[in-house]
């Protein structure tokens, strides 16, 4: 079959048959330089249906043909022939109307056209054709003007914006530039330049600071609006308006500050008040604590699996201020510990150390209150002596915890008996002993 090959100007002069393989077969008769030598030559060498220079011949209908022009379905026979014949004859390049001055042998006529600076070759970018019979197809151009194509015209080549310097393609070049931060706009307010015409122009990511801080025209608070002037006016204004109202300003200052110091007066005594308030509130509140604690714990299951430690929140055993512990997995005995650890509290410089209390556990059955799991023990003499620092004043936000390592094992914890919907709750109780 005979192929056109059409660049984006719309000629297609380059006429010939391509094979399935991609080369070139049945060049056309009136490129041979000079005719063939007879009518003989002519019918031997020229196919039937193309009218171009056989090189792989076929008998079909009686005729000679190109293989590639007998028409599907239809017998054919080869035929053995002399193809130096053919590739000795001169031709000249299909691309002749177009300015390539080549001629060689026909064998080396393939060779050409991969080289000939004429041939319609596709644009290397992709950029696609916008009219014409290959609208929405990647452009062809002759070689020859590729690197022209590239360098100016082409819609997918690379420009450098000159205002932030960022690369960008030909056919984005005008989105950019709508939406770059460093293309100069003119000032919304439309303030000039002195000494220049035109309105001043700013980067555009530049122009909430211009306006902020700079532009003449912008509308502005007086600077003493604080103080009670209520007045708004343009920037350029502002030094005029300052010098006509310097006694209204220095008056409301003056009676302003007076105001603001009495007030920082009562704000003080108030604080002062609601400070002993707070204090007498706490002491009062701590001293009456029954350093009890219900704690409920939840996401029982997950919290074995990761084998995190857990802490509730603080509570007070009189004034001095706990918190109770549970580690889910002791030393990796399968046991759950419970234990008390002593917080630092607001009141720990007035409070006697170390500390000494009875307390006690309590894990609440769900179902049956009369079968709850519960452990109590004091400090001794001898618990001071093995673990001091858990009884002396903390020195960081908690203290070394003390209590039951072994309270319950995992698979107990884990019964329907204790655990409700993954919750438990265990109950503390602290009560404070005599000083030791």
């Amino acid at each position: 079959m005979a192929e056109k090959l059409v660049d984006s100007e719309g000629r297609d002069d380059l006429l010939y048959v391509r094979t399935e393989d991609g080369s070139y077969r049945g060049w056309r008769a009136e490129l041979l330089v000079g005719n063939l030598s007879n009518k003989v030559e002519e019918q031997l060498l020229l196919c039937n249906s193309c009218k171009g220079l056989l090189r792989e011949a076929c008998i079909c209908e009686g005729e000679f043909r190109c293989r590639i022009c007998i028409p599907e379905g239809v017998s054919w026979q080869p035929v053995n022939m002399n193809r130096a014949i053919v590739n000795d004859k001169m031709i000249c390049c299909p691309l002749k109307k177009r300015g390539c001055k080549w001629s060689d042998t026909v064998s080396t006529a393939i060779h050409h056209l991969g080289e000939c600076e004429f041939f319609p070759i596709l644009c290397p970018l992709g950029c696609v054709c916008l009219k014409g019979e290959r609208k929405g197809k990647v452009m062809k151009l002759e070689k020859r003007r590729i690197p022209e194509h590239q360098r100016d015209s082409c819609p997918l080549r690379e420009l450098v914006c000159e205002f932030c310097v960022s690369n960008v393609k030909a056919c984005q070049m005008n989105p950019h530039l709508e939406n770059c931060e460093h293309f100069p706009v003119p000032c919304p307010n439309g303030c000039v330049i002195e000494e220049e015409e035109g309105t001043k122009r700013v980067k555009r990511r530049d122009v909430p600071v211009h306006l902020a801080d700079e532009c003449p025209l912008q509308k502005v608070q007086c600077t003493y609006w604080d103080h009670g002037c209520r007045e708004e006016m343009e920037r350029r204004e502002m030094d005029l308006h300052e010098k006509e109202f310097m006694h209204i300003h220095f008056s409301k200052t003056k009676q302003l500050s007076e105001v603001k110091s009495r007030v920082t007066n009562l704000e003080n005594r108030i604080f002062e008040k609601d400070s002993r308030i707070e204090e007498l509130s706490v002491a009062l509140s701590t001293q009456l604590s029954t350093g009890k604690l219900a704690w409920k714990i939840n996401g029982v299951k997950q919290k074995i699996q990761n084998k995190e430690s857990t802490h509730s929140d603080p509570f007070y055993a009189g004034l001095y201020k706990c918190l109770g512990k549970i580690v889910w997995n002791y030393d990796n005995t399968g046991k759950v510990g419970v234990f008390i650890c002593i917080m630092k509290g607001e009141y720990d410089n007035k409070l006697h150390w170390p500390i000494k209390y009875k307390y006690t556990f309590v894990l609440l059955d769900q179902f049956n209150s009369n079968d709850n799991l519960i452990y109590s023990g004091q400090i001794t003499k001898e618990c001071l002596v093995k673990c001091p620092e858990s009884f002396m004043r903390p020195t960081d936000l908690t203290n070394l915890g003390y209590g039951k390592f072994a309270f319950i094992s995992i698979t107990e914890i884990l019964e329907d008996k204790y655990r409700k919907e993954d919750s438990i709750t265990l109950q503390i109780t602290v009560e404070l002993l005599p000083l030791l």
